[in-house]
């Protein structure tokens, strides 16, 4: 279902996977954070919906974010914002932030 990948946003094609699922931009690469973290819940969210979905770290090394490495220039390249969660569905609509990919997710079902 999902594919983690430890590659940057700048290493992801911008928009929409080549196959049509929808790209998940995160601010770590696992789901093991804390139990309210956004990116945590959106990865939930999906699987449990059994919604296929590509995951992309945006920023590395914590789900805290004064603990995190690296700018986000590259996902604002790729999806037009900074923010994390970012969902980019297969036709190119760009839902942010944990409540709008949840209600996405929630509709699908």
């Amino acid at each position: 279902m999902s594919t983690l990948s430890d590659q940057p946003a700048a290493e992801a094609a911008p928009g929409p996977s080549t196959d049509g699922t929808p790209v998940l931009y995160v601010c770590h690469g696992d789901d093991g954070g804390p139990g309210i973290h956004p990116c945590k819940r959106v990865h939930e969210a999906l699987r449990a919906a059994g919604i296929p979905y590509t995951s992309v770290v945006a920023a590395h090394g914590s789900p805290i974010p004064f603990l995190r490495k690296g700018s986000r220039d590259d996902l604002e390249a790729a999806t037009g914002t900074r923010k994390l969660p970012t969902l980019v569905l297969a036709d190119g609509t760009v839902l942010v932030h944990q409540k709008a990919i949840l209600a996405w997710v929630a509709a699908q079902g």
